[in-house]
């Protein structure tokens, strides 16, 4: 026979939550070992939430977090994927918008003082015993200044007042210096103020045949403004 003390003890282990209570109880306990999916198949949805207000009273507290494992190996690279088609040409730009128009450059037609300009000339005659040949020069001289003195110079020769040759020609300030590459019977006549009609745009060369058969001859010229 029980004592009345034991009888008691055993009360309160059945009545707390009365027989619902205990099942549900012990439900919850499983739930929580085994996890609710399987457990809470055959509840009641009053009974399912009982579960898991009994589940949360009981689940321990999460753990703290492991340390991070170290990276994996990396992988193997992949295959190379083809090539894309080429796209669409696209539709040209529009042009961009007109410069502002430039400063009109230099422009000269007279020889500056102290420049040198240069140029060819060449003849050939058969029948007439005269030749006349015209150097063109290609800026005109300054109106103030006079006729450059003349200076005809014989194949491969030099002047003082002509330091050049036929393949170089030069002229000191203030000459008009004629070099001559080839010259064949010929006997040149200089005639600048005699022949030219303007002197700052050219010069003239007379050339005279002194002997039977063809004249000819070419050479170089160079003419060198004079300071003012």
């Amino acid at each position: 026979m029980l004592s009345p003390l034991r009888k008691r003890a055993g009360k309160r282990l059945r009545e707390p939550f009365g027989k619902a209570g205990l099942t549900v109880a012990v439900i919850a306990l499983i739930f929580a070992m085994l996890g609710g999916a399987w457990a809470a198949g055959a509840l009641s949805g009053k009974q399912k939430k009982e579960v898991k207000k009994i589940a949360k009273q009981f689940a321990g507290k999460p753990g703290p977090a492991g340390p991070q494992g170290p990276a994996g190996p990396a992988g193997a690279k992949g295959d190379q994927g083809a090539k894309g088609d080429q796209g669409p040409k696209g539709d040209a730009g529009a042009g961009g918008p007109e410069g502002p128009e430039g400063p009109p450059g230099p422009t000269t037609a007279i020889l500056p003082a102290g420049e040198t300009e240069t140029g060819l000339w060449s003849f050939f005659q058969e029948g007439d015993s005269i030749h006349f040949v015209t150097m063109s020069f290609p800026l005109r001289l300054s109106p103030s200044v006079l006729a450059p003195a003349w200076n005809l110079v014989g194949v491969n020769g030099s002047d003082e007042d002509c330091p050049g040759t036929a393949e170089n020609p030069k002229a000191d300030e203030g000459n008009l210096c004629v070099y001559a590459a080839a010259l064949e019977n010929a006997s040149p006549e200089i005639g600048i103020e005699t022949y030219t009609p303007d002197t700052r745009a050219g010069a003239t060369v007379e050339f005279q045949r002194p002997g039977a058969g063809p004249s000819y001859g070419w050479g170089s010229w160079a003419v060198t403004a004079r300071f003012e």
